[in-house]
């Protein structure tokens, strides 16, 4: 399975590929339709999360009462 790093790079590379492109194209007759670019940008975003998260270590408790 590849790292949370090596994910977020492919996230990322195929949201600048559809910015740079197109989503949508005719290859030999065909229509061919890239991945959605809001999904990956919600993909993305749950990523940098998580290597935020990941980075941090630890469990973090908030509002616990004390006993």
């Amino acid at each position: 399975m590849k790292t949370l790093e090596e994910q977020l790079t492919e996230v990322q590379q195929a949201i600048s590929d559809i910015l740079l492109n197109a989503q949508e194209a005719w290859y030999n007759g065909q229509k061919v339709r890239k991945a959605d670019l809001v999904t990956l940008e919600r993909r993305e975003k749950r990523l940098l999360v998580q290597i935020k998260r990941k980075n941090r270590g630890g469990i973090r408790v908030r509002g616990a009462t004390p006993v």
